[in-house]
């Protein structure tokens, strides 16, 4: 069975009861799988050793720690392979409903920023025109996974510098744009004394 189409009719309330329960049973396997690292029952105790000579000793004691060591390996390995085929599903079905919410254009977005940076710039002192331009660093695009896996939704991080002439300082702006709404928040900022230049040197 499909999980994704499974998991669209469950979202979507038209799953059949067989659909249904493919979907809940895959949620509580990666649910429980997360946890599994940390469960204590994965630790290998070696069987007690039976009293013999001191040559037997150290050869039974090394096949053990050899056989504990396979073992805790193979059953790591064996975990990891299970727990990403579970949410990769998970994550892929995810980023497919984060794809398709994409509204909002790489460049809409770098027009976005410059203009919500200038804004915010003007409440922290900044006197002047909008001159805020992209910085030197590519435009990031992030992954936003939500609970409810169809609202998940990619986000553009932007990074945006202007200059007030007037008073001589710089302001750099990271800021992240949300693809499916367009709105913008602050990241990150810094204001860095420049020193008074030429507007258009």
């Amino acid at each position: 069975m499909n999980y994704e189409e499974a998991f669209r009719h469950y979202r979507e309330g038209t799953a059949t009861e067989e659909e249904r329960a493919y979907v809940q049973e895959e949620i509580a396997k990666a649910k429980a799988l997360s946890t599994l690292l940390d469960d204590e029952g994965l630790v290998v105790k070696p069987a007690p050793i039976k009293e013999a000579d001191a040559k037997e000793v150290k050869q039974a004691k090394a096949q053990i720690t050899h056989r504990s060591i396979m073992v805790g390996i193979v059953s790591v390995i064996v975990l990891l392979l299970v727990i990403g085929a579970v949410l990769g599903g998970v994550f892929g079905t995810a980023a497919t409903y984060a794809k398709a919410h994409i509204e909002v254009t790489q460049q809409e977005a770098i027009a976005s920023a410059k203009e919500f940076a200038y804004q915010d710039a003007l409440l922290r002192g900044f006197v002047g025109e909008n001159n805020f331009k992209l910085s030197d660093r590519d435009v990031d695009m992030r992954f936003n996974l939500e609970g409810n896996l169809s609202s998940s939704y990619y986000s553009y991080k932007v990074e945006v510098t202007g200059y007030d002439y007037n008073n001589g300082f710089e302001y750099d702006y990271e800021i992240l744009v949300n693809s499916k709404t367009g709105s913008c928040s602050v990241l990150d900022f810094d204001k860095d004394y420049e020193g008074v230049r030429n507007p258009r040197s």
